[in-house]
């Protein structure tokens, strides 16, 4: 059988993950976890790509990871099958056959996180996990203002906590503010984004509502590149890989 090669769509509640990426020995990871998975269900070792190497907590609706094989099995029986072998907090949402050069991270053209936020008084015992909890009061104008800042190609040095990375400079598609009863959604759309970036961007936004930091502020740690300028990440429980674009 020649070798096939597959795209595979995954949704995980990355709580109890020590992030995607395969570690050293004793860590529980989403690729670690698919990949047994995997073996066990094809007869051979597998090793995954995945679009985005998602942090320890982060959680993900639609990762993407794509594989070799040469097996015989059609996507849709290998959904079926591998989901039947994964843990209950990691799920095959689709497999589609693909070309033999494609590869998940190389190939994507972009990507979509959302980071939420419980606005209320009381905290929500059972969104604790997948939300950051926050009193009343936020400013969604000044949140709005403050997003829109971000849209474009610019030097992110002073929205990453990566030590000394190559090139700082991406491209932001969009980046909106949605507020559905008690919670708040940030949304990030681009091409791609560097170590921590969505959760800083994600405070700065925060600090905004909070009437902490002025929205234009954001505009002048883009130009000045000052990590120290901006606040610190917002926890990974918040942020979810909603989807990857080919």
């Amino acid at each position: 059988m020649p070798r096939r090669n597959f795209l595979l769509t995954l949704a995980y509640d990355g709580s109890d993950f020590e992030g995607w990426q395969r570690g050293g020995s004793g860590q529980r990871t989403a690729q670690a976890e698919l990949e047994s998975a995997l073996g066990a269900l094809l007869g051979e070792a597998i090793e995954v790509t995945g679009a985005s190497r998602t942090d320890a907590g982060v959680h993900a609706e639609g990762q993407a990871a794509s594989f070799h094989s040469r097996t015989s099995l059609a996507p849709l029986r290998l959904v079926t099958e591998l989901n039947r072998r994964l843990p209950p907090d990691l799920s095959c949402r689709s497999c589609h056959e693909v070309d033999p050069r494609f590869h998940a991270r190389y190939r994507a053209k972009g990507k979509l996180y959302r980071y939420r936020l419980h606005v209320a008084a009381i905290p929500d015992v059972f969104s604790r996990r997948y939300s950051l909890h926050l009193g009343t009061g936020l400013d969604l104008k000044a949140m709005r203002e403050a997003a829109a800042a971000f849209a474009g190609s610019h030097d992110f040095q002073a929205f990453t906590n990566a030590k000394h990375p190559d090139d700082s400079t991406r491209r932001i598609d969009a980046v909106t503010v949605e507020a559905s009863g008690d919670f708040v959604d940030l949304f990030f759309k681009g091409e791609a984004f560097l170590y921590n970036q969505v959760r800083i961007m994600a405070g700065a936004i925060v600090e905004a509502g909070k009437g902490s930091l002025e929205p234009r502020a954001i505009s002048e740690a883009l130009s000045a590149g000052k990590r120290a300028s901006m606040p610190g990440a917002l926890g990974p429980f918040g942020l979810c890989l909603m989807e990857v674009y080919y």
